[in-house]
């Protein structure tokens, strides 16, 4: 089967699939944006990310070419609901990716700003393959309080609800995400909830699980911890909707009550931190309990997820969250809230607590009550294993060829 992904680069983890894509003998095709393109704006590869990967590949530059000319009366219209983007340049674009590539089946990784104009030309007639759509979080979710998704207006609502009907396979990560392309009107019978995948292989997984103790050891050497000193991790982006502020909060109560526990907080430095994170540790004194690692790379993210007790998660509101299935996959549980998709796998397979988004009593109850059970950690440290297995590439990349066969999937 010839499959051609619409902007890859949406999810950072999205090129191993299309790498097993093709050891699973498909051949994969991609359309991406590259703004500043040497040659014009189009270029051709016979490669997306790595020479020979075999990944033939049509980068466009949407700030050029004479089709933005025609497109533009259209797209001035859209284009404060499509952030800022023109749609119906997009459209051109899709639509001469699609002749020159002649894909059986279409994949968008974006559930937005690829998956309207895609959807729009199968609705018009002129994307003859089939159509299947990833929704990852912040393509559909509509949060401002916690600065996420696409705030709904009667432009952006008309936009999402007219693409739906051109699509053949809705694929959101998770439960909640179904919920929401049911109430803006998707056909039920099209949704499939498939989650996206852990991006590190099974056995380098399985090697830093082994050597659990070891990292442990060794890290919290590094970090200045006692090698016994409760430990809570968390690893984001840190901006204001991973509700970092929640835990910052609540850090007073479960210092009292867990003594010697420390905080862990990996990730970028992003402005939040500064104005509603630090200044909460400051006014309970607790700035020497919390240690700042900033931005870590692939493979010390499962270091640091090994090397603590507890990950903990007080998103206020988000897709998947896949930092817990990172956490599971080296044997630590996550205490989330019920605003991240992830809780559901969390409950379903005992891997740790979920509590109410938003709320800091809970979140630190919750967060003392684990770390004073050694029994309870260990017992959500193996489920959180077995929970790990259900994302594995392995798994996911046949999830997705059936999506591109099922009987839903089929040309209307």
């Amino acid at each position: 089967m010839r499959i051609l992904y619409l902007h890859p680069n949406a999810w950072t983890g999205e090129y191993p699939m299309l790498i097993r894509l093709r050891q699973l003998g498909h051949e994969v095709c991609a359309l991406e944006e590259r703004r500043g393109l040497q040659g014009g704006k189009r270029e051709r590869a016979d490669h997306f990310r790595a020479p020979g990967d075999g990944i033939r590949t049509l980068w466009y530059d949407p700030a050029r070419g004479w089709e933005r000319l025609p497109t533009w009366p259209l797209d001035r219209v859209f284009r404060r609901a499509f952030e800022g983007r023109n749609l119906v340049h997009r459209m051109w674009v899709v639509s001469e990716a699609v002749r020159e590539f002649a894909p059986e089946a279409v994949i968008c990784s974006d559930g937005f700003t690829y998956a309207i104009p895609a959807a729009l030309l199968r609705r018009l007639g002129l994307l003859p393959a089939r159509l299947v759509v990833s929704y990852i979080g912040g393509d559909i979710l509509d949060c401002p309080e916690a600065n996420v998704g696409k705030r709904r207006t009667p432009m952006v609502s008309w936009l999402i609800r007219n693409s739906l009907k051109g699509i053949d396979v809705m694929r959101p990560v998770c439960e909640s995400l179904a919920a929401i392309l049911r109430a803006e009107g998707a056909n039920s019978a099209r949704i499939h909830v498939v989650p996206v995948h852990l991006v590190a292989p099974r056995d380098r997984l399985d090697e830093v699980y082994a050597h659990r103790a070891a990292i442990r050891s060794e890290l919290r050497s590094g970090l200045g911890l006692a090698q016994d000193a409760p430990l809570v991790v968390t690893l984001s982006g840190n901006q204001k909707g991973k509700g970092l502020h929640l835990l910052a909060e609540g850090w007073g109560a479960i210092s009292r009550a867990v003594p010697g526990v420390r905080w862990l907080l990996c990730g970028p430095e992003d402005p939040w931190l500064d104005r509603a994170v630090r200044p909460l540790l400051r006014e309970q004194h607790l700035e020497q309990t919390v240690l700042y690692t900033g931005r870590i790379g692939n493979e010390d993210v499962f270091r640091h997820l090994a090397c603590a007790d507890l990950h903990v998660n007080p998103t206020l509101c988000e897709g998947l969250n896949m930092v817990t299935v990172e956490a599971a996959a080296v044997g630590t549980p996550t205490i989330t809230s019920d605003g991240a998709g992830i809780s559901d796998w969390v409950r379903r397979h005992d891997a740790g607590a979920v509590v109410p988004h938003g709320e800091v009593a809970p979140l630190a109850d919750a967060i003392i009550g684990a770390l004073r059970s050694p029994a309870n950690l260990s017992r959500w440290g193996e489920n959180a294993r077995l929970m790990a297995d259900e994302f594995l590439l392995e798994r996911i990349a046949p999830a997705i060829l059936e999506l591109l066969g099922s009987p839903s999937c089929k040309r209307r």
